[in-house]
């Protein structure tokens, strides 16, 4: 497989997934602070599956940067994998718009859940194919405790108090991006 085609790809198709879910943010109904405040948990929704897709794109392109091999199975998790996020627009749209039901957070939720666990999935055959591979410093089980773990928890909160696990996305999500800035650069495999 070539690699470099897989990479313009699935750049394009997270571009474009981002590129939706701006289209769904709407100009308040009025001109103050108070009109822009009241759609709060739209822009929250956004900003936090933005961040999401920022974070793992990076992670993709350290990912595919430390391979020098692109096998189908590497091929095929990254096809899953872009499915599951064009997937998160429409996740993202609706969990905004109905931030107090369940369902729409619940299902926010399988779908960030279902994404992290293909990229884990596709992470590790990279790992498998590419032997001289080391994995990244940011891809430890403490990481998958936290962001496996709050999804779950998220799960089980959205039928409580369903807002409840839009704010827990958004602390795994900054805890994801503070443990980023954190962890050292991969170096480039040529």
């Amino acid at each position: 497989m070539n690699k470099a085609r897989l990479e313009a790809f699935t750049d394009a198709v997270i571009a474009i997934a981002a590129t939706i879910m701006v289209l769904e943010l709407h100009t308040p109904k009025t001109d103050s602070l108070r009109g822009l405040l009241t759609d709060w948990p739209v822009l929250l929704s956004y900003i936090i599956s933005f961040t999401l897709i920022y974070i793992v794109w990076y992670s993709h392109h350290n990912a595919f940067n430390k391979a020098k091999l692109i096998t189908t199975k590497t091929f095929l998790y990254n096809g899953m994998w872009l499915f599951t996020l064009t997937l998160v627009p429409f996740a993202t749209a609706w969990v905004g718009e109905h931030p107090d039901a369940a369902v729409p957070e619940l299902f926010y939720l399988v779908i960030l859940l279902i994404w992290a666990l293909i990229f884990q999935l596709m992470d590790e055959q990279i790992i498998r194919d590419n032997p001289k591979v080391k994995r990244d410093a940011s891809n430890n089980l403490r990481t998958r405790i936290i962001l496996y773990g709050g999804y779950i928890v998220g799960m089980i909160l959205a039928f409580v108090w369903p807002i409840s696990a839009l704010f827990l996305v958004a602390l795994i999500t900054v805890v994801l991006a503070v443990q980023l800035t954190m962890a050292p650069a991969t170096p480039r495999q040529d």
